[in-house]
């Protein structure tokens, strides 16, 4: 029995900064969360809610991943060079779980998620997303303190 509970529900649309690019593996993506903090903080922009990663690649990799670091923005900013500002689209269906502890642990939280979907007659339909509810300090992969919100597009099959 999955000690993670599974809810459905409509995640509204948001506007976002964001930086993508392909990174080793996901504990690699700090370069790109550099880049698009340091173009927030010279813009003098402050993020409204919690920061999210977009995973683009259809299911598990074991290197070279396709990841878009986003920060939820309410000003009106120019994109420049790998910064992308645009609405992330509202999702009528979104498949969700919390992770709390560290990333190091946060495949078993994926491996629920997933049974969950299939168990329940779902497909996922769009990027997985990353909702870093409680963020870890520096990046640090067994900070324990870390809640983190799995979500993924899902439709019924």
């Amino acid at each position: 029995m999955s000690s993670y509970e599974v809810v459905i529900k409509k995640v509204e649309k948001m506007k976002v900064a964001s930086v993508r690019g392909v990174v080793p593996t996901p504990p690699e993506q700090g370069p790109l969360w550099g880049e698009l903090e340091g173009y927030l903080g010279k813009q003098r922009v402050n993020p409204c809610g919690p920061c999210l990663s977009l995973y683009h690649d259809e299911g598990y990799r074991e290197h070279d991943w396709d990841i878009e670091v986003c920060e939820p923005v309410t000003a009106d900013i120019k994109e420049a060079g790998r910064v992308k500002v645009y609405e992330l689209p509202a999702v009528e269906t979104m498949a969700c779980t919390v992770h709390h502890g560290p990333f190091v642990t946060i495949s078993e939280s994926y491996n629920a998620l997933g049974q969950w979907i299939d168990e329940n007659s779902y497909r996922i339909v769009g990027p997985a997303r990353e909702v870093y509810l409680r963020p870890s300090e520096n990046g640090n992969q067994t900070d324990s303190e870390t809640v983190t919100e799995i979500q993924f597009p899902v439709q019924k099959t």
